[in-house]
C-alpha cells in the first residue's frame, strides 16, 4: 500500500471521529487487534472495542462536540513499517467530567483545547497500531488544576507551521523528504547525542537549526523562540537534570517533503541526577515517551513541536502527579 493511500486512510479515520464519533467508525478503520499505546494513566489498550470503550467513549461523553484540528500531518516508512502521524489540537466543550481510569478531570462547561500527537501504523488498509500522547497538563490548567510549576518558557496556545502548509495530503518530492530526514538524523545522532554532559555548545546545534528556530513543548516546559531561549528554557533544565540523556530507540522516524517526525517508547533516556521542575533527583535511569514533529526551511530546521507524556515521566521519577490531581479534586 502506498504512502498516499495510507495517509488517506488515517485522515479519513481522524475526520470520521470528529463531533461524536462512534464504535462503528473505529471498527471501520482499526484492525480488530489494534495495539494502542497512550499516556499516563491510560497506557495500553488492545483491540478496537477496548479503544472505543476506554478512550473514545469517555472522551466524547465529556466533550460531545470534540473535534481534531491537525496542523502537521505526514506519512512515511521506517524499518519495514508504514506510518502516518500528525499533531495539532483537540477542541471541544467540556460539559461532563472526563472519567480517565482512576482519575476524573472535572468539566468547566467551557470550550477547551489540548494538544495531541499521534502515530498510526498501517498494514493491509487497516490501522494496526496507534501511539498517542495528549497534553493533559494543559487541559488540567484550563479547569484550574495545577500539578507542575509554571512553564520554563513561554505559555501560549501553540500555533501550527508559520507557512500554514503542514497537512500533507498530496505526494511530496522524494528528494526533499530525503534531505529533511538526513538533517533530522544528523541533528539527533551527530548533535544532541554529542552532548558532553557539561556544555550545551558541545552539541553544535547551530549547524542544524535556523537562528530564528521555534520550539513548542508541553505545558510545564512551554515554548522557546530562538536558540538562546531554547538552550535556557527547553533544553537547559533537561540536560541539567539528566546530564547523560540521549536519544534512544525510535519506533518510527520519517520525513515527508519539508516535514518530519519521530517517536519512541521511550525516545529519551537518562539518569535523574538533579531536580527537574519540583521532582527531586532519584539517581536512577529513566525513559521519557516523546514525539517530535519538525519543519525544515532551506538547510536548517526552523520549527519543532514536541509532545511528552509528562505525567508518565514524573512517575518514572517517583512523583505521582495523578495523586496531586486527585487531591485537588477532593
Amino acid at each position: 500500500m502506498n504512502n498516499q493511500n495510507n495517509k488517506k486512510l488515517v485522515w479519513n479515520y481522524w475526520q470520521s471521529m470528529n463531533y461524536a464519533g462512534n464504535s462503528d467508525e473505529v471498527s471501520k478503520f482499526l484492525g480488530d487487534d489494534c495495539a494502542w499505546h497512550g499516556f499516563e494513566p491510560l497506557r495500553h489498550l488492545h483491540g478496537n472495542q477496548e479503544i472505543w470503550t476506554r478512550f473514545w467513549q469517555p472522551l466524547f461523553k465529556a466533550m460531545p462536540d470534540l473535534m481534531r484540528r491537525p496542523y502537521h500531518f505526514i506519512g512515511g516508512h521506517f524499518e519495514e513499517n508504514d506510518w502516518v502521524c500528525g499533531t495539532g489540537d483537540f477542541i471541544g466543550t467540556f460539559v461532563n467530567d472526563w472519567v480517565l481510569e482512576q482519575t476524573t478531570i472535572p468539566a468547566n462547561g467551557q470550550t477547551v483545547h489540548f494538544r495531541f500527537g499521534e502515530f498510526c501504523k498501517v498494514e493491509n488498509n487497516k490501522i494496526i497500531e496507534i501511539r498517542i500522547i495528549v497534553d493533559l497538563i494543559d487541559l488540567l490548567r484550563q479547569v484550574g488544576i495545577h500539578v507542575v510549576p509554571e512553564d520554563y518558557g513561554r505559555s501560549l496556545w501553540i500555533p501550527g507551521p508559520s507557512t500554514g502548509n503542514g497537512v500533507l495530503l498530496d505526494e511530496q518530492d522524494p528528494a526533499e523528504s530525503a534531505k529533511t530526514l538526513d538533517l533530522v538524523e544528523t541533528m539527533i545522532f551527530g548533535g544532541l547525542n554529542k552532548y558532553d554532559g557539561k556544555n550545551q555548545d558541545s552539541q553544535g546545534l547551530e549547524l542544524y537549526w535556523h537562528p530564528n528556530m521555534v520550539w513548542h513543548g508541553p505545558a510545564g516546559i512551554g515554548s522557546s523562540y530562538g536558540m538562546d531561549e531554547f538552550k535556557k528554557n527547553a533544553q537547559g533544565p533537561i540536560v541539567n537534570a539528566f546530564p547523560d540523556r540521549r536519544g534512544v530507540g525510535h519506533v518510527a522516524r520519517m520525513a515527508d517533503g519539508h516535514f518530519a517526525a519521530s517517536t519512541g517508547w521511550p525516545s529519551l533516556g537518562g539518569t535523574h541526577m538533579n531536580d527537574y521542575m519540583d521532582w527531586p533527583a532519584t539517581g536512577e535511569y529513566i525513559g521519557w515517551n516523546i514525539m517530535d514533529f519538525w519543519r525544515r526551511e532551506g538547510d536548517k530546521l526552523l520549527e519543532n513541536w514536541v509532545m511528552i507524556d509528562l505525567i508518565g515521566a514524573a512517575k518514572a521519577s517517583k512523583v505521582d502527579l495523578l495523586a496531586r490531581i486527585n487531591k485537588v479534586i477532593r
